[in-house]
């Protein structure tokens, strides 16, 4: 390099680096306002039961496997007045099944809001089978930047979200390590942007607000982080 190249290179390098200083880390790197995890909590099936981290389950439990699981889905509370800002947009649920010899999934769209209008639905309810792969397979469908026209539930078969707008959640009655454990209860699933901390679940407790399970503080207002609640039992 060059002494002239050299000069300009440190004034271009200098001009940028102000630059980022001056509008801030998120502007520039467009992707950092994307939801990048979820913060999962869990509480037992009983009235008023303490919430926790659901990564305190200390066991699966076996009694899903004759029975399938059935799982209601609350929609989401806590998100922000204006609907363009919401950071889940879907649920989708993988259906396992077999193709010939060959294990496949059949991804389903259970349940899903508008970024345009805020409308969301009604809560829902389906069942999952768990006896042969013995886990329920999620992926909670996050958006960012402009709002887009509103989705549809669609039937098994439909086309998952695209890769890298989907963050999964499995929750399974096996000893694997990368996934939650499956039991009956309360799942709080709570979409986290980068640098975001796990909501502190003890300061909470479930409550219904207008049909729909939501976290609540001790003054009885809704957690004003955007979440939404999957209740779990057997079917």
């Amino acid at each position: 390099m060059s002494k002239m190249d050299r000069r300009e290179f440190l004034v271009v390098s200098s001009t940028v680096a102000a630059a980022t200083a001056a509008v801030g880390p998120k502007l520039f790197a467009g992707e950092a306002a994307a939801p990048k995890r979820l913060a999962v909590g869990f509480a037992p099936p009983e009235e008023s039961a303490a919430l926790a981290a659901a990564s305190s389950i200390p066991a699966g439990d076996g009694g899903f496997i004759r029975r399938g699981a059935r799982v209601t889905v609350s929609g989401a509370s806590g998100a922000p007045a204006d609907p363009r800002s919401r950071r889940a947009v879907d649920l989708l649920v993988n259906y396992s099944y077999f193709e010939g010899a060959q294990r496949r999934e059949a991804p389903f769209h259970a349940w899903s809001c508008s970024r345009t209008t805020g409308c969301q639905g009604s809560p829902v309810r389906f069942t999952v089978p768990v006896d042969e792969v013995q886990k329920i397979s999620l992926s909670v469908g996050v958006a960012d930047g402009p709002s887009t026209p509103a989705t549809r539930r669609r039937a098994s078969g439909a086309s998952p979200a695209p890769a890298g707008d989907a963050l999964p959640v499995t929750l399974s009655m096996l000893s694997d390590p990368s996934s939650l454990k499956l039991v009956r209860g309360f799942y709080v699933i709570v979409p986290l942007f980068e640098g975001d901390g796990e909501p502190r679940w003890s300061a909470y407790t479930l409550d219904r607000r207008e049909g729909r399970w939501a976290l609540h503080d001790r003054e009885g207002n809704v957690a004003p982080f955007e979440h939404f609640v999957l209740r779990i039992d057997y079917a």
